[in-house]
C-alpha cells in the first residue's frame, strides 16, 4: 500500500470503506483535472498528502460541526474531505461548499453525487453569500488573511471560528490583518509542511473607529 494512504488510515483511523471512498474521489479528481485545472500537475502524484491529509488535519480543531461554511472550494478541499470524516464517524452536520466558478461548482456537484455524500453546492462568488447561522468557516488556499476577514465581517455576529490553512507567508498575513481587526488566533503546526500552519481565529472586530 502507498505509503501515504497507510499513513492516513493510521492518523485517522479510517475503514477500507473510507480509503475507497477516498481512492474514487482522487480518481475523479485526475480524469477531471486534466480540463478543469483544480490542482497543481506536481501534487497529481502526491493527493493523499498534498490535499486528502493536508484537508483532514483540521477536522479536530472544528468544535461546531453543525454548519461548516468552506470558502472557494475549488477541488472540495477541505470540506469534502471533512464530511468524508464526518460521515465516517456518524456526525450530522451541513457542509456548504461555495465556489464562484460554474465549471468548478458543477464538478463539486458530481463529485458529492459520485460519492453519495450530502454536500450543498453554491456557485456564487463569498462576497455575495448570506450567512444564516452561527457558522464555522473554514479555507485552504482561498484569499489573504485580511481579504478574508474583510468579506466576513459584516457577517460577524454569525460567525464561530473561521479555520484557514496557510502557507510560509502565515505570519505576515496575521500581521497585516493586526493592522486593521482585532482578534483571538491559535496557531497549529502543518502535519504535511512545516512552513504552513493553521489559524484558528475567533471574535473578529474591527480596530478602526
Amino acid at each position: 500500500m502507498d505509503k501515504d494512504v497507510e499513513f492516513f488510515i493510521k492518523k485517522f483511523n479510517v475503514s477500507r470503506e473510507t480509503v475507497e471512498k477516498l481512492n474514487k474521489y482522487k480518481d475523479f479528481l485526475l480524469n477531471s483535472n486534466k480540463s478543469l485545472n483544480l490542482i497543481g500537475k506536481t501534487t497529481e502524484k502526491h493527493i493523499f498528502s498534498r490535499h486528502f491529509t493536508d484537508s483532514a488535519q483540521i477536522y479536530d480543531l472544528i468544535e461546531d460541526k453543525s454548519e461548516i461554511i468552506d470558502l472557494g472550494s475549488g477541488a472540495g478541499f477541505p470540506g469534502v474531505i471533512i464530511k468524508i470524516l464526518m460521515e465516517k464517524n456518524k456526525i450530522d452536520g451541513n457542509v456548504i461548499l461555495i465556489e464562484k466558478s460554474p465549471k468548478k461548482s458543477n464538478f463539486l456537484q458530481n463529485l458529492s453525487n459520485k460519492l453519495d455524500l450530502n454536500l450543498k453546492i453554491i456557485n456564487l462568488k463569498v462576497e455575495n453569500f448570506k450567512f444564516n447561522k452561527i457558522s464555522t468557516v473554514i479555507s485552504r488556499a482561498f484569499k489573504n488573511t485580511v481579504d478574508t476577514m474583510d468579506i466576513l465581517i459584516k457577517n460577524n455576529d454569525k460567525i464561530r471560528n473561521i479555520i484557514l490553512i496557510k502557507g510560509k507567508t502565515y505570519q505576515q498575513e496575521l500581521d497585516d490583518a493586526k493592522k486593521k481587526y482585532t482578534f483571538n488566533v491559535e496557531k497549529f503546526r502543518s502535519i504535511t509542511s512545516d512552513e504552513s500552519y493553521i489559524l484558528k481565529i475567533r471574535n473578529i472586530k474591527s480596530s478602526t473607529t
